[in-house]
């Protein structure tokens, strides 16, 4: 179900930097349908390594990431909003990323794609709506890298959107989430695979670990304690450097063996990145920081478990954003699961009845005719 928009083939898309594109594709996949005042649409916004596919279109179609959230009657209600999540630009699965083709020499662009910032990303997903004739957002919702492009629309594009949901997501990227960035792009770059970018199959050794080392930060201590304690792996050897003996080992081995499957190596170099220099609390050129231009509804949730955006780099947002008179609402989770508890089934409970609760006070919408879309 995955739709592609080819965007700025006249005028080039010009990023941040000062470098320019032309065109560029964007990947999105759309859950509901577009009422005829065109003005229903809640933009989702995925996380680091998401993709579009948010939901599940038919019972027999591969789950999505927020499956839980999107559907009739749910926190993002398809019987009232039509949801549009793009694959970020930048990324791997149906936007232009470092694995596109570079039109100037028939090559995949791998190291030579410029560097982008989550503006950029924003800056693109803005050409899409525009392209698709939609002049008003309801919400733009997002979690985690998600949240910080829900930021950055309340910021660049106020105007356009009734609303925004971020969670679990500070207004600059904190110094733990920068390291354990660093070092994960430090075991891609290091695998004699990598190839300065230029590999002819993933460099697994890399990629796997770069993705063991976020499956740590994505969970809590106490999760891992109490799923795995110290339990083996039937017949493992503790003696043995290359096969799992604990089951914590196995498990991440399994989450690095997978992600490989699905995710390109230098995607991940350049999205991490684009995390690390996300700040919209330095000053501008009229000596304010970039959030105090936020005028619209604003909903931040924090997770008080969270070992990557730690809870006081939020708490520290919204005291930031209040004082600024940012209508900003704060609310906190505890969970288990920590920075990943958004995604996970069981703590459904805790994260839909505030946002429905903001979307239904914040996005509300008159049920207008149905426009059916291609």
């Amino acid at each position: 179900m995955l739709k592609q928009e080819t965007l700025f083939a006249e005028q080039p898309f010009v990023l941040e930097n000062g470098e320019k594109l032309c065109p560029i594709v964007i990947g999105y996949e759309t859950f509901g349908e577009l009422n005829a005042a065109r003005d229903n649409v809640i933009l989702l916004e995925h996380a680091l390594t998401g993709t579009a596919h948010a939901a599940k279109h038919f019972e027999e179609d591969d789950p999505g990431w927020w499956d839980d959230y999107i559907g009739p009657g749910k926190a993002l209600d398809t019987n009232r909003y039509y949801i549009i999540c793009t694959n970020v630009f930048g990324g791997c699965s149906g936007s232009t990323g470092p694995s596109s083709i570079n039109p100037l020499t028939g090559r995949a662009f791998r190291l030579s794609f410029p560097g982008f910032s989550i503006l950029d990303i924003v800056q693109a997903q803005r050409g899409l709506i525009k392209a698709l004739g939609i002049q008003k957002l309801a919400a733009v919702v997002g979690g985690s890298m998600g949240g910080m492009q829900a930021t950055q629309w309340a910021i660049s594009y106020p105007e356009l959107v009734d609303a925004v949901i971020n969670i679990a997501s500070p207004l600059a990227a904190g110094p733990d989430a920068i390291g354990y960035n660093l070092i994960m792009r430090m075991a891609i770059l290091n695998d004699p695979d990598f190839n300065d970018g230029n590999y002819s199959e993933q460099p697994q050794g890399g990629l796997s670990t770069a993705r063991m080392v976020g499956m740590m930060t994505y969970r809590t201590s106490e999760l891992f304690s109490k799923r795995f304690e110290r339990f083996t792996v039937a017949e493992s050897s503790p003696a043995a450097f290359s096969k799992e003996h604990f089951q914590i080992e196995s498990y991440l081995q399994y989450q690095g063996d997978v992600f490989v499957e699905r995710f390109d190596a230098n995607s991940y170099l350049y999205l991490t990145k684009a995390i690390d220099l996300f700040d919209v609390t330095v000053k501008s050129a009229d000596h304010k920081p970039a959030y105090q231009a936020i005028n619209i509804p604003y909903l931040l949730i924090g997770i008080t478990t969270d070992q990557l955006f730690r809870i006081h780099d939020l708490r520290n947002s919204y005291e930031q954003l209040k004082q600024a008179a940012v209508p900003v609402s704060y609310h906190e989770i505890s969970s288990e699961y920590g920075h990943d508890a958004f995604l996970v089934s069981s703590e459904l409970p805790k994260f839909q009845p505030l946002i429905q609760q903001f979307l239904e006070t914040n996005a509300n919408r008159p049920q207008l005719p149905i426009l059916k879309t291609k």
